[in-house]
C-alpha cells in the first residue's frame, strides 16, 4: 500500500494533481482579463480573483474554495466580473456591486429615522428653494420667508409631541385630525403630513393609510364683496367724519382704500409704490410720477420691498388703472398720494410683521363701519372695474399680479352683484370698433372729415 501524502488538507497526492489539472482547465476558459490567483489559508485553499479596476490590477476575494465545486462557481462569478467591468462606468458602484453579487454580502441599510431629521430635511430643503412667485432664493433674513415656513410647516411639526422617536402611523393620523376636517387648515396640513410621509422607510403603507382620509375643503369663509357706489357713499361719509386731531391718519388710509380699488392692489403693496411723488426712470424708459399732472396713463410702478422692508407677494411690477374716470380719480383724490407712516417692532413675530399693515388698514375699516372688512373685497372690485371699462383680462391680470387662470377662478367667484348686474346690462353699450363707429356716423349724416369729429374720434379711439 502507498504511502498517502496530504496536501493542505485537501486529500491524497494524486487527487491534489487531479484538482491541479482541472484548475488549469477553468483557468484556461476565464474571461479576457480575469485570471484566478491561489492563497492558502489556516482554514483551507481558496481563489482569488484579478483583474484591471480603473488602471490598477487588483486582487479581490471570490467567496470559493480550492475545490472542484468552488471551481465551477468562480467560473460563474467571473463570467459576471467581466460583463460588470465592461458595464459599470463607477468604481464605487461596482464595489458595491462585487459586495453583494460576488461576495453574497447583505447589506442592511440602518433606515430609521426621527421625527426631528425628517422635520430638519424638510426645513433645510425649504431654506435652500426659491420662492415659487418671484424665483428669488429663499433666506431666513427675510420676514417674510419665515412667516412662509412657519405657517406652512412649523405650526404643524409643532403638533408633534415628541420628535426624537420614529414616525408611526397613529401619531400621524392624531396630529392630522387636530384640524377640523374639511377646512382650508385640515387641507394644508393634509400637504404636509403627505411630505413628512415621503421620508418614512414605510411610506408607501402609510401613504395608503393616508389615502383613506379625504383632504378636501367643504368649509369655506364667507368672501364679502363691494359694489363701487357702496364704496363711494362710504368713502365720502368716513372722509367727512373726521376731526383735526385724527384727520391726517383717516386721509392717509382711506387713500390705501382707494388705490386698492383703482389699481386692484394688495393692501401691503401701495408701501412698495416707486412713483407716487417722483419719476421713475430704468432701461431708457420713464414713467411719470402719479401726481405729475401731465401723467395721463397713471401707471404705478411697484418694487420688490415696502419701504419698512416686507417683500411684496409677486414681487415688482407695472400697474395700469382699472378706470380713467377723470372725477372718480379726483373723489379718490389718487393724484395726491397720501401714504401713511407704518412702523412695527423690530422684536416682532416674522407674521406680524408681514401682517401689520393690512392688519391696520382692516382695524380702521371695521372701525370707521365699511361695509366689508376684508380689504379684498377692494381689489375683487377693481378687477370687475376693469372688465367694465373693458380693459381685457390678460392686461388685468398682469396689472394685478397673477395669471389669466386665477383671475378667471379665483376673481370671478368673488363678483359683487350689483356691479356684475351693471356689466350685463351695459354690454351692448360697450364702444364699436373704429370702423364700425365711422360707418354709423356717416349713416346719421356725420361729417367724418370734419376737425372737431376727427378731434373725438382721436380722443375716444388713442389715435396718433
Amino acid at each position: 500500500m502507498s504511502e498517502i501524502i496530504e496536501i493542505g488538507g485537501n486529500g491524497n497526492y494524486s487527487d491534489f494533481e487531479d484538482l491541479l489539472k482541472n484548475f488549469k482547465l477553468v483557468s484556461k476558459r476565464l474571461p479576457t482579463g480575469i485570471g484566478f490567483k491561489r492563497e492558502n489559508q489556516k482554514s483551507g485553499t481558496y481563489l482569488r480573483f484579478q483583474f484591471t479596476l480603473g488602471d490598477k490590477r487588483v486582487t479581490r476575494a471570490s467567496g470559493c474554495d480550492f475545490s472542484e465545486i468552488g471551481f465551477v462557481q468562480a467560473l460563474d462569478k467571473a463570467i459576471k466580473i467581466r460583463h460588470a467591468l465592461d458595464t459599470i462606468t463607477s468604481i464605487t458602484q461596482f464595489e458595491e456591486w462585487y459586495e453583494q453579487t460576488i461576495l453574497g454580502k447583505n447589506q442592511i441599510t440602518d433606515d430609521r429615522i426621527t421625527y426631528r431629521e425628517i422635520f430638519t430635511q424638510i426645513e433645510t430643503k425649504y431654506w435652500s428653494s426659491r420662492n415659487k412667485n418671484t424665483k428669488r432664493k429663499r433666506s431666513q433674513a427675510i420676514a417674510n420667508d419665515l412667516a412662509s415656513y412657519q405657517r406652512q410647516y412649523d405650526y404643524v411639526f409643532k403638533r408633534f409631541n415628541n420628535w426624537d422617536i420614529q414616525p408611526n402611523w397613529e401619531d400621524i393620523k392624531a396630529v392630522l385630525l387636530s384640524w377640523e376636517q374639511g377646512t382650508k387648515s385640515f387641507q394644508n396640513s393634509y400637504s404636509v403630513v403627505k411630505k413628512i410621509i415621503g421620508y418614512c422607510p414605510n411610506a408607501d403603507k402609510m401613504l395608503a393609510l393616508l389615502a383613506d382620509i379625504d383632504s378636501k375643503q367643504t368649509e369655506f369663509k364667507q368672501k364679502q364683496s363691494i359694489s363701487l357706489e357702496q364704496f363711494l357713499e362710504w368713502h365720502t361719509l368716513a372722509l367727512s367724519d373726521s376731526n383735526t386731531r385724527y384727520e391726517n391718519n383717516r386721509k392717509s388710509w382711506l387713500w390705501v382704500a382707494s388705490m386698492c380699488v383703482v389699481y386692484g392692489l394688495r393692501p401691503t403693496e401701495i408701501a412698495a409704490a416707486l412713483n407716487l411723488d417722483k419719476l421713475y426712470t430704468k432701461d431708457g424708459v420713464t414713467i411719470p410720477a402719479i401726481n405729475n399732472p401731465d401723467n395721463h396713463d397713471l401707471l404705478l410702478v411697484l418694487g420688490d420691498r415696502t419701504y419698512f422692508g416686507i417683500t411684496i407677494k409677486t414681487g415688482s411690477r407695472i400697474c395700469k388703472p382699472m378706470t380713467l374716470n377723470a372725477k372718480l380719480l379726483e373723489q379718490l383724490a389718487v393724484r395726491n398720494p397720501y401714504l401713511p407712516v407704518y412702523e412695527h417692532d423690530l422684536n416682532s413675530k416674522s407674521e406680524t410683521v408681514c401682517n401689520g399693515f393690512s392688519a391696520r388698514l382692516r382695524a380702521n375699516l371695521m372701525l370707521w363701519k365699511c361695509p366689508v372688512t376684508q380689504a379684498y373685497a377692494f381689489r375683487h372690485l377693481s378687477n370687475q372695474l376693469g372688465e367694465k371699462y373693458g380693459i381685457p383680462q390678460e392686461i388685468r391680470a398682469r396689472s394685478l399680479g397673477h395669471s389669466v387662470a386665477v383671475n378667471e377662478s379665483t376673481y370671478k367667484k368673488r363678483s359683487n352683484l350689483q356691479t356684475t348686474v351693471d356689466l350685463l346690462t351695459n354690454h351692448s353699450k360697450q364702444p364699436l370698433s373704429l370702423d364700425m363707429a365711422v360707418n354709423q356716423l356717416e349713416s346719421l349724416g356725420f361729417d367724418v372729415d370734419d376737425k372737431s369729429v376727427k378731434a373725438i374720434l382721436k380722443v375716444i379711439y388713442q389715435l396718433p
